[in-house]
C-alpha cells in the first residue's frame, strides 16, 4: 500500500519540477502517518524557506493522492532536508532542556510554537526519565512546558 503511494508521489513531484525547469531528486519515504517528500537540488524558482509554499505543496501532494490513488494520507514537503534540520534542533534543544529540568528541578516553558512543533517536543520526551510535558496558551500562543516529575 505504502510503495505505491510513495511512487506516486515521486511522479507528482518529478513531474513538477519538469514543469517548472528545474533539475533535481526526489526522496520520499514513509514516516509513522505521514509521507516525507525531500526536494532535493539547486533551485531557482523554489523558495525553500517559505512555509506557505511548503504547505501549499503538500496540499497539492495531498490531492493529487486522494484524485489518482483514491487514499488518503498526510504528506510533509521538504526542499533540501531544511525543514528535517530544523526538527533535528527542536529535538536536540527539548531533551537539552530535559536533562536542565532534570538536574534543576524546576519547569521550564518555551516559546510559542505551532501544533506539529508542540508534538515532535511531546513526542521526543514521552518516555524521558524525570519530566513531563504539557501544553498551556490558546491559539498562537499555545506552548510546551517541561517539568519535573515529582
Amino acid at each position: 500500500m505504502g510503495e505505491k503511494v510513495r511512487e506516486g508521489l515521486v511522479r507528482f513531484f518529478s513531474g513538477l519540477l519538469a514543469v517548472l525547469g528545474e533539475g533535481g531528486e526526489v526522496e520520499v519515504r514513509e514516516e509513522a502517518d505521514t509521507f516525507y517528500a525531500n526536494l532535493r537540488g539547486r533551485f531557482k524558482s523554489l523558495p525553500q524557506d517559505d512555509k506557505e509554499f511548503l504547505t501549499a505543496l503538500a496540499r497539492l501532494a495531498i490531492l493529487h493522492i486522494k484524485v489518482n490513488l483514491r487514499e488518503r494520507h498526510s504528506v510533509e514537503v521538504d526542499i533540501n532536508g531544511q525543514e528535517e534540520g530544523r526538527r533535528r534542533e527542536i529535538v536536540a534543544r527539548a531533551l537539552a532542556l530535559a536533562e536542565r529540568v532534570r538536574g534543576e528541578k524546576r519547569s521550564i516553558e518555551l516559546e510559542p510554537m505551532p501544533p506539529k512543533d508542540r508534538r515532535l517536543v511531546h513526542l521526543a520526551l514521552a518516555n524521558y526519565p524525570g519530566v513531563r510535558t504539557f501544553s498551556v496558551g490558546k491559539g498562537e500562543e499555545r506552548r510546551v512546558v517541561i517539568a519535573p516529575v515529582e
